[in-house]
């Protein structure tokens, strides 16, 4: 879990559950029998009416995306279900702990939290100061803190378990994950870079405030550099176009009217640390400061966030992303194909996989 994420479950109160489940819950499935990233799934028929038989492929692209959430939901959960047992499993031959697959010791018993010193936790409060909301003391936090990173510890330690059960071939799943949708993806008037060819097209729909974006992004960078043949397309979707998101979303809008290299320039500024949360008021001078680190033409770009056109931008890019049913951030397509991506980490495989040779 990236700082910025942590940061995020310390002020917003998740509990530690949600910490350890956001990797045990959803890393990645491992192995799964016939899986394949190209796949596609049947086409189910759902209902008939009036004497028409309705399919999945005859559905809109949002009743699509709905579909296969659904799916995955579903999928997911029972996965983490699966997961969580053979961990135990392995974990309690190892341990020599095992009797009967009935009776496994708890997950926590297994892997115990790491107790984290008062000199670890104090270093990371220090490091991550500017996305603690004024104010906050370490005393405040510390408890959650050390809770947190020590519960971290046991995420990454049945994730490297899990891991090495996969990839040794003493485990294989034997579950196929659903397929997602094939659905057509309107690319044109959102910035690009990289190839100018169609031929593979990769999409991010993110906002610059979500931090499962924020923790992607170093992933996304190594992805361009080492594919300059494919074509990175970005929708920015404020997830609250009336707060701070949709601000920082105008101000890319209008950095691109300076061009696409002022585009990016902003772009990669909106994402190299953290310039608010979700809950902060739309204030076009807290956007101000990441035009400027970003080398942006302030008087010209602040004379088009005078305009009605970065607002009618951000209203545009939601009726997009609404039609192709994409509810949160991030959430990418290849060639018009939703990917499901667990992990920051998986990214470049999972795109490399789906390319068009």
């Amino acid at each position: 879990m990236s700082s910025g994420l942590l940061i995020s479950v310390l002020v917003g109160g998740l509990g530690v559950g949600g910490a350890v489940g956001y990797v045990a819950g959803t890393g990645t499935a491992g192995k799964s029998a016939g899986s394949s990233a190209a796949s596609s799934g049947p086409d189910t028929a759902w209902f008939t009416y009036d004497g028409k038989t309705y399919t999945t492929s005859s559905l809109p692209p949002q009743v699509q995306t709905n579909l296969y959430q659904a799916e995955m939901e579903t999928y997911n959960q029972k996965i983490a279900v699966v997961r969580e047992f053979a961990v135990r499993l392995a974990l309690a031959q190892e341990q020599k702990k095992f009797t009967s697959v009935d009776k496994l010791p708890a997950i926590e018993e297994l892997l115990p939290a790491t107790q984290v010193p008062d000199d670890a936790a104090k270093a990371f409060f220090e490091a991550n100061k500017d996305k603690i909301p004024p104010g906050t003391t370490y005393e405040q936090l510390a408890p959650r803190i050390k809770e947190l990173l020590g519960n971290e510890t046991r995420a990454k330690t049945f994730e490297e378990t899990w891991q090495k059960l996969t990839t040794g071939n003493k485990l294989t799943l034997l579950v196929k994950e659903p397929a997602a949708p094939v659905v057509n993806v309107p690319i044109a008037g959102f910035p690009s870079k990289g190839s100018k060819s169609d031929k593979n097209v990769v999409v991010e729909i993110s906002d610059y405030l979500c931090p499962h974006c924020q923790e992607v992004q170093p992933d996304m960078k190594k992805l361009m550099d080492a594919n300059k043949d494919v074509k990175f397309v970005q929708i920015n979707f404020a997830l609250r176009p009336d707060k701070l998101s949709g601000a920082i979303i105008e101000g890319a809008f209008c950095a691109g009217k300076q061009g696409d290299e002022s585009f990016w320039k902003f772009h990669d500024t909106a994402f190299s640390k953290s310039w608010g949360s979700f809950a902060d008021e739309y204030d076009i001078a807290k956007v101000k400061p990441i035009a400027e680190a970003a080398g942006i033409k302030i008087p010209d770009w602040e004379a088009c966030m005078k305009t009605e056109e970065p607002k009618q931008f951000v209203n545009k890019t939601k009726d997009v992303v609404n039609a192709l049913g994409v509810t949160g951030t991030p959430t990418f397509y290849l060639n018009n194909k939703r990917l499901n991506i667990h992990r920051p980490d998986e990214l470049a495989a999972v795109v490399q996989a789906g390319l068009v040779k």
